[in-house]
């Protein structure tokens, strides 16, 4: 190897001693090389620089022996800025705020209050390639600073370096035998599902996760012969467990999803009830199972069974399901009025055994229509809300209540006896009122309002002495106040 060769080669190992000497003096902070060997440390550190030199004997071209030493050594020393102490044998002075490695033997002046370091005594001198490691290399720590000095040499050759390296990283928590010592206590601690599992089979306690249920479900109620009686047991079962948005969203990979909706079909009401709960319960505010249901084509389904079932129980349970399947779903509200939705609601208003269906029907369309309105006042910086407004914009539901003839049907609800259903009627017609005010200044409607106004001023001149803080009835009044004076 020539001479120039050899001091490349220097030069690279050079870089690498300069490197990890650095993570080791200032615990792993990196710097620019350039700047650790030209630049003081600024944040309280060494005001000397570090300097990476080879050894002299390298560069002589009559050497044989291509493998140098690389040493670290401090360049302009400098006692009165040094932050880490460099032990020696003998006594030195510790200067203030100067950190100094664990392990020292410390004295105090009670005089003058100067304290002084050295190494621990070593008695049995035994022979440096027999030295551990911890005792050559010593670790100091700043605050959240630390690294490491060597107790024999101001400088690290490169195995020095690597060997120092390994200790440093040997002490972390995440590695030591104490770090792991102590990741094995907090396992310990706690078992795993399989290891309680087993131990309470030994306990004859059988425990399984709603999945594991949910699949024993299914299996019974696909087992031939299986009687109405235990697939109703099933539903009901299912119902309770897909409250749960992940079990809801687990229904559909176990394929449990397409069995509720043949369900739906089944000859048996009380079956169609319960899978229509079921459905209405997988639904509610879980976008995923809403898409699933959609695609199944449960929306005609549903709207069929509200108009048509035989049923009342399927109707009500088959009106909550549409209603918690359309809500905050655009493209399902769509679906809905395409599908004939508001004419199959508007039918309930001729069925006399409807009653309780005609409010759940207003109830929904409020809801939907307020649900609007709400995408309406977004704020238009959100791309989210933008995007809104996009589908929201593509379902006509105002227009297409009005075409259907909801202004006349809404307020027919007003003579119920029912306080709930009046003000569920009530701020119906408040959002509806801008394409319907027309419709309200009937006689009928007028006189609605007025028999309204009087009984809920009276309710409120009684309400006003129980101070109960309430005032449910003020509420009512204001609403009936609000419509009229929109009138006027």
């Amino acid at each position: 190897m020539n001479r120039m060769e050899k001091v490349a080669a220097v030069h690279i190992a050079s870089v690498l001693a300069l490197v990890l000497s650095s993570l080791l003096l200032h615990g792993g902070n990196t710097q620019d090389t350039e700047g650790l060997r030209n630049s003081k440390q600024t944040s309280g550190g060494h005001n000397g620089a570090l300097m990476v030199v080879p050894n002299e004997e390298e560069l002589q071209e009559d050497d044989e022996d291509d493998n140098g030493v690389v040493s670290v050594e401090l360049d302009d020393y400098d006692d009165e800025n040094l932050e880490v102490f460099y032990p020696t044998k003998e006594w030195q002075r510790i200067k203030p705020g100067q950190a100094i490695p664990a392990g020292l033997h410390v004295s105090i002046d009670l005089t003058t209050g100067e304290k002084r370091a050295k190494l621990l005594d070593d008695d049995d001198h035994t022979k440096e390639k027999e030295e551990d490691i911890s005792s050559r290399y010593m670790k100091w720590k700043d605050g959240d600073r630390q690294g490491m000095v060597n107790t024999k040499n101001k400088y690290f050759t490169a195995s020095e370096l690597k060997d120092a390296l390994k200790k440093f990283k040997a002490d972390q928590d995440d590695v030591s035998a104490a770090g792991q010592q102590k990741l094995k206590n907090v396992k310990d601690q706690y078992r795993s599902y399989d290891e309680l599992k087993d131990i309470l089979q030994q306990m004859h306690v059988d425990v399984e996760t709603d999945t594991e249920i949910m699949q024993k479900l299914l299996l019974a109620y696909t087992e031939e012969g299986s009687s109405g009686d235990m697939r109703l047991h099933v539903l009901t079962e299912l119902e309770y467990h897909v409250h749960q948005i992940d079990n809801a969203q687990n229904l559909i990979e176990l394929g449990g999803f397409q069995l509720v909706i043949l369900a739906l079909n089944d000859s048996n009401s009380d079956i169609r009830a319960e899978a229509a709960r079921v459905l209405g319960a997988a639904v509610q505010s879980n976008p995923k199972v809403q898409i699933e249901a959609l695609e199944s084509g449960a929306v005609p389904t549903l709207i069929r069974f509200v108009a048509s079932d035989s049923s009342t129980a399927v109707r009500k349970k088959a009106l909550y399901a549409l209603s918690t399947l359309v809500r905050h779903f655009p493209l399902a509200q769509l679906r809905f009025l395409q599908q004939g939705g508001l004419s199959c609601l508007a039918q309930l208003f001729g069925d006399p055994n409807a009653t309780t269906l005609r409010i759940k029907a207003v109830t929904l369309l409020h809801d939907l229509m307020v649900e609007q309105i709400n995408v309406e006042n977004l704020s238009p910086d959100n791309p989210t809300n933008m995007e809104k407004k996009k589908q929201y914009e593509k379902v006509p539901l105002l227009q297409m209540m009005v075409e259907a003839g909801w202004c006349q049907l809404i307020p027919t609800l007003l003579d119920s006896p029912d306080h709930d259903t009046r003000e569920k009627v009530l701020r119906a017609m408040i959002t509806l009122f801008t394409p319907c005010h027309n419709d309200y200044k009937s006689t009928e409607t007028q006189q609605h309002l007025s028999v309204l106004r009087g009984e809920y001023q009276a309710l409120v001149v009684e309400e006003k002495p129980e101070d109960s803080g309430d005032d449910y009835f003020s509420l009512l009044l204001s609403l009936v106040d609000e419509i009229s004076t929109k009138m006027s």
